[in-house]
This record gives structure tokens, sequence and C-alpha cells, in this order.
């Protein structure tokens, strides 16, 4: 499912998005999953290392499609993720309706390089970051807890 999503990201994103966005996108898509089903879409364990959201398995799944779906370019301070020889389209995908919503309203509403200040700010107020971020030290790897962002929603509802 993680190259799906990635694929969809891009696809979806006509190959304009960064990779800083994507693992944000990738990690809201497991986030929202888990906040409404209780089941993530990847099965990623999600860290925050580094004063950052990571995961290994992106690299790893990025550096096999690179030159064929995608196509990772470095730019400035950025690495930028792009359209690859071998790019199709987010109805290839075959992606239930459903999971298509989801992923389409994380696009639609934190897609492009003028969002990504909001998009970093909204991230690393999720409950599982705030769990986290203030106990992490510096080099520390700490996984996070999806489930708390379904624990918050579940006492908001009472």
């Amino acid at each position: 499912m993680l190259e799906k999503l990635i694929k969809y990201f891009v696809y979806a994103t006509k190959g304009n998005i960064t990779k800083t966005q994507l693992i944000k996108f990738l990690y809201l898509a497991d986030l929202y999953s888990v906040k409404w089903t209780g089941n993530q879409l990847t099965e990623l364990d999600w860290y925050y290392y580094n004063f950052g959201l990571w995961h290994e398995d992106v690299d790893i799944v990025l550096s096999r499609m690179n030159g064929k779906e995608v196509a990772i370019e470095r730019e400035r301070n950025a690495t930028l993720i792009r359209l690859g020889v071998q790019a199709s389209n987010v109805d290839d995908l075959q992606l239930p309706v459903s999971i298509k919503l989801v992923l389409d309203n994380i696009r639609k509403e934190w897609a492009g390089s003028k969002k990504l200040p909001q998009l970093l700010n909204y991230v690393y107020n999720t409950a599982p970051m705030l769990e986290v971020r203030e106990k992490c030290q510096s080099g520390e790897k700490v996984r996070l807890n999806l489930q708390a962002e379904r624990e918050k929603l579940i006492s908001e509802l009472g």
C-alpha cells in the first residue's frame, strides 16, 4: 500500500511535490485512517527522529521507484519528487473510493509550496507528535502512537 500511496500523491500533484510534503501526506493518510477506522493504511511504524517525522521504508520505496514511476531531483534545499517515465495516473492505482477521498482531501488542503509552513505546523501539533516531541532527545528515534489521535477524537465525542 505504501507504494500506491506514494504514486497517488505524486500523480495527483502532477509531480509537483517535495519529499517533505510527501512524508507528511503519507503520515496524515495513516493518521486519518487510524482516527476514523482504528487501522493504518500502511504498515509503517512512524517515528519522530532528528526533529522530524520519519520512516526508512519511505526512502527505500522511493529509491526503488526512482527513474521509473517517480524521479527524485535535488534542488537547492529540497528534494523534489517528480513524475517518472513510467508514471501513470491515479485511476490506474485502483484504490477504493473511500481511500481516494481521504487522500484527495489531504492533497487539496496541503499541496503547494506556500502551504508548507501550515502543513508542518498542523502535523507537529497532532496528538501522536505532541506526545513525543517535547520528551525526545536529540538523535533519539521514538515511535509514534497513532492511536492517540483516535483516543483524542473519542474523548472529544464523549
